[in-house]
């Protein structure tokens, strides 16, 4: 009976630790898949895919961003197109007449096609600016004709090598054309009718407009005019703002 007893404790502890073995073999396959799990990285596929949505997102921010800053430099430009008229409107006011051309380096002339007589203006060049902002020129009779009393009728935003430019100026614009100055036309012949074009701008700009004073300016265009079945690499052409537009572009 003793000896029976004995082998059933033997068998019943050799189950014991078979059972305890299986047991811890499986609580570490269990503990070492988990930490498989939480090391595995990502797969190529799914780096591709993250990849991709990030371009595709990036590429709609740029184009936002981009469309917001140059929206952002019209309205500068705009604001300083109305500065430029009134600071002119205020110069007639003073001394009861449209200033001269005398000083410039590029006249405007435009014969006005509903009246006879020359309608006069000029390209605002260095020293039309610094007689604008009340700064006399030395030993320069047409410049103290042009500004007698030396009235500040305006600061400008910005100016490079001297001469007021819009903020579409890059280090690539020819100066020497009037691409990005700002120029001003005066009815000059008492139509009250402006009547003239730009040939700066290609093609050529003209417009007709019921007004005494035209101030523009021209900045690079964003919009692709009309293009023949031969001719598909047309160059994007500037485009005007004017004091006669609602912050409008043409």
């Amino acid at each position: 009976m003793t000896t029976s007893r004995r082998k059933g404790e033997k068998g019943m502890n050799l189950s014991y630790k078979i059972a305890t073995i299986f047991d811890r073999h499986r609580r570490q396959s269990t503990v070492i898949d988990n930490r498989q799990k939480r090391t595995r990285g990502f797969t190529l596929i799914e780096m591709i895919i993250v990849v991709s949505i990030l371009s595709i997102l990036l590429s709609l921010l740029y184009g936002a961003l981009e469309r917001s800053r140059k929206f952002s430099q019209r309205a500068v430009v705009f604001t300083e197109i109305k500065n430029i008229e009134s600071a002119f409107r205020q110069y007639h006011a003073v001394y009861g007449d449209w200033p001269t051309n005398e000083l410039a380096d590029t006249r405007l002339e435009f014969t006005s096609e509903l009246a006879s007589g020359n309608d006069c203006g000029f390209v605002i060049n260095e020293e039309i600016g610094r007689l604008l902002r009340g700064v006399a020129l030395n030993d320069n009779e047409a410049a103290r004709r042009f500004n007698p009393r030396r009235i500040p009728f305006i600061e400008f935003a910005r100016l490079r090598s001297g001469i007021p430019v819009n903020p579409f100026v890059s280090a690539a614009d020819d100066l020497a054309r009037d691409i990005r100055k700002y120029k001003v036309l005066f009815d000059t012949n008492g139509d009250h009718t402006l009547q003239f074009s730009d040939n700066d701008r290609q093609p050529a700009f003209s417009t007709n407009i019921i007004a005494d004073i035209a101030v523009w300016t021209l900045i690079p265009g964003t919009r692709k005019g009309a293009q023949s079945e031969e001719d598909t690499t047309a160059a994007i052409p500037d485009e005007v703002i004017g004091s006669w537009d609602s912050f409008g572009v043409k």
